[in-house]
């Protein structure tokens, strides 16, 4: 059952109040339910508009069942997103949850529309990853323009649309010596932070886990910088992990990401590690700034085990995902950085299976 991706934002909900942690209170039979099941399908399948239309993508290839797996939420108002990476079989990347139902659970519709869905001349979506929803109420949505995880179709892209008209503001593409590691060809976009001071001074934090490094995009003046650390590396220690008791090996650099919008820091990870970085992000506010300007820090083997999703309260709490603990657990940053000081606020090895994604509801 494809239920994980949507049950952390009810727990975000439940979690953005904490503002200290303490382990002992957790209980595993509270930690196991914590959270309540919002929706949940047998297999992702899409509103067709007809049964004879569903057939024909069917008989096509368009629509494969087994090729569709959620990747990124989000929620504005009445309307919930949901990402699907784009492999052969998969008709639409970006979608809503309709409230219509199938065989597989609630149908997804495509967003705005179908027409977006078309990917093969470069002009729709082609694999949306993740999005991030700014206080602007517009949808930003980081496009890898790659086809079953390998192949380039398209370049990168940022979309940008109003929420409010369901029309698009703006659409960036990136340049290819920003999106592709020079010394190793390697290049795949996967995570976004959006920083919205105001419409016009925004800035977008993007990982490239495959090139190892950030790219940070300035809505201003529509500006790209490539960033390079050996705290966006992978760990040679950690590249052999475990998930629902399944191994698999990875060599992936920096993934998720979050932001404190107390302190400005963006938290992030190298999904093959156990650590956990930070860098403060006033330096990029500045109109000019350089790569010796920018610090970073952080606390090696911090996790004891690999964390992928991460996601930050207005409070200033951390929230991220377990790996092999099938687990989110929880830091506040006005503590020190130590692994005594962070808690685990859900368990459960169903539905908590490698998470991905996970958002906070400001407005519940």
């Amino acid at each position: 059952m494809t239920t994980w991706l949507l049950l952390v934002v009810c727990l975000g909900i439940a979690c953005q109040g904490i503002t200290s942690v303490t382990v002992r209170e957790n209980s595993p039979r509270k930690l196991a339910n914590s959270m309540n099941v919002i929706h949940e399908w047998k297999y992702l399948d899409y509103d067709f508009g007809s049964d004879e239309r569903r057939q024909a993508a069917i008989q096509s290839g368009e629509y494969d069942h087994t090729k569709n797996y959620p990747f990124d939420v989000d929620q504005w108002r009445g309307m919930t997103f949901v990402t699907v990476p784009r492999y052969k079989g998969v008709p639409s990347s970006l979608n809503v949850i309709s409230k219509k139902i199938g065989n597989g659970g609630r149908l997804l519709q495509p967003y705005p529309d179908w027409s977006w869905a078309n990917y093969k001349d470069c002009s729709g979506i082609v694999s949306a990853y993740k999005i991030a929803i700014d206080k602007f109420d517009r949808l930003w949505i980081l496009d890898s323009g790659i086809i079953n995880n390998t192949q380039p179709m398209c370049s990168p892209k940022l979309h940008v649309f109003d929420l409010n008209t369901s029309q698009q503001l703006k659409q960036v593409v990136m340049p290819h010596d920003i999106t592709v590691n020079a010394s190793t060809g390697m290049g795949g976009l996967v995570s976004l932070v959006v920083q919205a001071m105001d419409p016009v001074n925004t800035i977008v934090y993007m990982a490239d886990d495959k090139g190892d490094a950030l790219i940070v995009y300035q809505n201003s003046d529509d500006s790209f910088h490539r960033l390079t650390s050996n705290t966006f590396d992978y760990d040679p220690k950690y590249i052999k992990m475990m998930a629902a008791g399944e191994s698999f090996t990875a060599k992936d650099g920096i993934f998720g990401m979050a932001l404190s919008p107390m302190t400005n820091n963006l938290y992030y990870s190298p999904l093959s590690s156990r650590s956990l970085y930070y860098v403060n992000t006033k330096p990029f506010m500045k109109s000019e700034y350089g790569a010796n300007n920018v610090q970073y820090q952080g606390v090696q083997d911090i996790f004891n085990t690999e964390s992928i999703a991460k996601i930050m309260s207005k409070n200033g709490v951390l929230f991220f995902g377990l790996m092999n603990n099938s687990a989110i657990g929880c830091w506040n940053e006005h503590q020190p950085l130590q692994r005594e000081n962070m808690d685990m606020v859900a368990q459960n090895k169903k539905t908590l299976q490698m998470i991905i994604s996970m958002k906070i509801l400001k407005d519940l």
